[in-house]
């Protein structure tokens, strides 16, 4: 299976639920349906994106600014699920996340693209080698996760994010 990121837009009220939860906030997520319903899954091409928008390899060295904390960022909340804990942003948050992100391009993210600086940095999936072929799987999903960011902060709504 593997790591997994996956992303929720998430109104105001039913965030302020989720941290006055925390312990249940995982499981929160999939019964509430304006939650479950809004969910952005981005496979596992979330660290190649982390990497190519921040230049950061290493998880545990956090990248400057909102702009890697797209991808690794926000309020940890509740327990850890074996890849770290659901992840939360404010609504205020995502709109300054959102600002940065949009001036990355899809165009602009594939331009830093190195297949080899990818493998030699071990940039998950670590089990493969990162090819050319590979461009394209990372700027779709880049794509799709900034046109996300894009509608939560133009409705003014926090975010969630969990790896699992």
């Amino acid at each position: 299976m593997g790591m997994i990121a996956s992303f929720f837009r998430v109104p105001p009220k039913a965030l302020q639920v989720l941290k006055a939860n925390p312990d249940e906030a995982a499981d929160l997520i999939f019964e509430m349906e304006e939650i479950e319903e809004l969910e952005l899954d981005i496979d596992k091409s979330w660290h190649g994106i982390y990497f190519l928008l921040s230049g950061v390899a290493d998880l545990d060295e956090p990248a400057d600014g909102h702009i890697g904390r797209a991808v690794l960022g926000g309020h940890e909340l509740g327990e850890d699920y074996g890849y770290g804990p659901l992840r939360y942003f404010e609504p205020d948050e995502v709109a300054k996340i959102y600002n940065e992100l949009k001036a990355f391009s899809p165009d602009e993210l594939a331009s830093r693209f190195d297949p080899k600086k990818l493998s030699d940095h071990g940039i998950y999936p670590m089990h493969k080698k990162w090819s050319e072929d590979d461009k394209e799987y990372l700027v779709e999903n880049y794509d799709f996760l900034l046109r996300y960011y894009e509608t939560a902060a133009n409705n003014n709504e926090g975010m969630l994010l969990l790896i699992q």
